[in-house]
């Protein structure tokens, strides 16, 4: 009877003020006991200890625009932990961060070049800044951070921010203080031009990088990003630079783009991730999408999508070229359902300049041609049952490989998942000696959501290379918003540079608890 639909018993409030502002301040503090197994170390490495540890986060909204981020013995047990590859290229894989404080503003710091998620304006990544650099050794194991902040300021118009670290001296690693500042500055229609400095610094020396860099967009479908970058470290008598720049051309029918870069032999980004030094890298590409009437079993297929993808490498002190790849999908069908089949051919050219070792293969120095064949398939991943898989197949400098990747994926409900991966590389007469052999690596992962609040993942994998296990079980129990107590157990095990089998073994509970102010 009294709904505000009821006007006759409209009336006027008086006398109502709003509360005082409060300081927009969140402070999450974290307790962490840890028990810690070691088998095959150094002497120098306890073989088990306990570890008990407190810390915590600080938050700030000065303002709608501004953020101060405070972070004392800063922690990770909880992030998302790096499994294995079996890597047959060149050259590192690249791991995507993970961590969640360094996830925050990522997209201020993490400027650069790399490709596409459909692999589009070629395979060379240069970034100045890589956060992975800070808390982390090359292995990925965790380095303690004792403290560090962030400050972030954004707005339609400039963004800018700075971040500071300090990183934990141990008998391996020196205590290290890294610091990385990032302007940026929008004009006109999407365009940008910015500057970004890192400095990591500890008793070795001091290493220094310096970009300029900027972001164009010439019309509706044309864009333009390029940056050029310098790097200095004490003690060095020589400099270092990069850059790059990228064209592309984006509608719904096409994708063009051409990279070009380069990277002298002296850059050194401390900070940062480069694929590959002294190169220059030319890197063309295109993409068509048809959706037209003339797409045949159009209730099944989406669109078809054929491309060429090029790659062209010379180093940079010779001008010799290094690499050639000509990658040709004719064949791209993407599905109605999510699903996709395609298939591409490779010919590639590699001049090794030193040995080269893929999983044990010695490949001697040398220049090498051959050609690949990949074949992509993957089923509707919406459904219960989903199955995604490629094989790789063809000559591989001066043998043969074929890879076979399958990953078979079963959830039945939103609470539950569990998929299982396998990786196998057959390498025939590849090498010196020839060589013939396979190397397996074998996963299994599984999601169980009680409810949104309380969760257990992990996975497990066994490599055939060095017959050892590793596996990641991780229960997380939101007891309050945003409040959280986590169970983890890890174990990896792997070969050290004397080939000698070592196991590592964590049980980490941990709990955090977050107060707003």
């Amino acid at each position: 009877s009294f709904s505000f639909t009821r006007m006759a018993y409209a009336g006027i409030l008086k006398n109502l003020q709003p509360p005082p502002p409060r300081p927009n301040i969140r402070i999450q503090p974290y307790v962490l006991g840890a028990y810690d197994k070691y088998k095959e170390f150094p002497a120098s490495t306890e073989p088990e200890k306990n570890n008990f540890r407190v810390g915590g986060d600080l938050k700030w909204a000065i303002n709608p625009n501004t953020i101060l981020d405070i972070t004392a013995n800063t922690d990770f047990a909880q992030a998302d932990v790096d499994q294995q590859v079996n890597n047959v290229t060149r050259f590192s894989v690249f791991f995507p961060e993970r961590r969640q404080f360094f996830l925050e503003n990522a997209s201020l710091f993490g400027v650069g070049v790399g490709p596409a998620e459909d692999i589009s304006g070629g395979t060379m990544r240069i970034s100045p800044f890589f956060s992975r650099r800070i808390g982390l050794d090359d292995n990925g194991n965790p380095i303690p951070i004792d403290a560090g902040g962030r400050f972030v300021y954004r707005s339609s118009k400039r963004n800018f921010g700075a971040l500071l670290m300090r990183q934990r001296g141990s008998d391996v690693t020196p205590g290290t203080n890294f610091f990385v500042g990032r302007f940026s500055e929008n004009f006109g229609q999407q365009n940008r031009v910015g500057g970004l400095v890192t400095i990591k610094n500890n008793y070795g020396g001091t290493n220094a990088v310096s970009a300029v860099d900027g972001f164009f967009r010439l019309g509706e479908s044309h864009s333009l990003s390029t940056m050029f970058m310098h790097s200095s470290t004490s003690g060095s008598l020589k400099d270092g630079f990069a850059g790059y720049a990228q064209y592309y051309y984006t509608n719904n029918q096409w994708k063009i783009w051409w990279t070009q870069s380069f990277v002298t032999k002296n850059f050194n980004p401390e900070m940062g991730f480069v694929s590959r030094n002294d190169i220059i890298g030319t890197t063309p590409g295109v993409f068509w999408y048809y959706r037209g009437n003339k797409l045949p079993f159009r209730n099944w297929i989406r669109a078809f999508e054929p491309g060429i993808l090029t790659e062209f490498y010379h180093q940079a002190s010779n001008g010799k070229l290094l690499e050639r790849q000509i990658n040709m999908n004719p064949i791209w069908f993407n599905f109605q359902d999510g699903g996709y089949f395609g298939y591409l051919v490779n010919p590639t050219f590699q001049r090794l300049t030193e040995t080269f070792e893929p999983l044990g293969i010695s490949i001697l120095a040398g220049d090498y041609n051959y050609v690949r064949h990949q074949f992509y398939y993957s089923s509707d991943p919406s459904k219960i049952i989903s199955v995604n898989m490629s094989v790789e197949l063809g000559s591989y400098f001066d043998g043969k490989l074929n890879t076979d990747n399958i990953r078979l994926q079963l959830a039945p409900t939103p609470h539950f998942s569990i998929s299982g991966r396998f990786n196998r590389n057959h390498f025939k007469e590849a090498g010196d000696p020839a060589t013939t052999k396979k190397v397996d690596l074998y996963g299994l992962e599984a999601r169980i959501a009680v409810n949104p609040r309380l969760q257990l993942t992990g996975f497990y994998q066994k490599n055939s290379e060095n017959n050892l296990n590793n596996y990641n079980i991780r229960l997380s129990w939101e007891y309050q918003p945003l409040s959280f107590i986590y169970l983890v157990f890890n174990h990896r095990g792997f070969e050290n540079t004397l080939l000698k089998r070592q196991t590592e073994d964590h049980v980490i509970a941990k709990i955090s608890y977050l107060k707003q102010l």
